[in-house]
């Protein structure tokens, strides 16, 4: 789903215009008598079952990429935030910090067959350093 929504570069947006475009986009129900708070809330419940993409026109946006040349590509005005990679110690540390109980048992297992720390491995160095 995608949803475009014009928004000015006024200091103050207008957060009842926002969640009514994106209402209408989901064709969800609207009530102007609820509180802004409780309808964000149902709206992310609404989105999160959904593959969605939220573009503001005329809005100052924050752009993610592993790559230099598609910040240039995409005319970024502002300097660029280099990220460092983490060290293969701490990717592997993190990696293991976001497994579930059962896996983090099956991967710390150190038998000399542990097919699963292999795999586990080879996830975390595919990763590249990135979080």
């Amino acid at each position: 789903v995608v949803i475009f929504i014009e928004v000015s570069n006024s200091e103050t947006l207008n957060s009842v215009e926002i969640q009514q475009t994106i209402s209408e986009r989901l064709n969800l129900p609207w009530n102007d008598a609820e509180p802004i708070a409780k309808r964000a809330k149902f709206l992310i419940k609404a989105l999160t079952r959904k593959r969605f993409v939220i573009l503001l026109d005329d809005s100052k946006l924050i752009l993610t990429t592993r790559y230099r040349e598609v910040c240039f590509q995409m005319n970024a005005q502002r300097s660029l935030i280099e990220m460092r990679i983490l060290g293969n110690d701490a990717s592997w540390e993190l990696f293991l910090g976001k497994l579930s109980k059962e896996a983090s048992a099956s991967v710390g297992w150190l038998g000399s067959q542990n097919d699963t720390r292999e795999h586990a491995m080879k996830i975390a160095q595919s990763c590249g350093g990135l979080p």
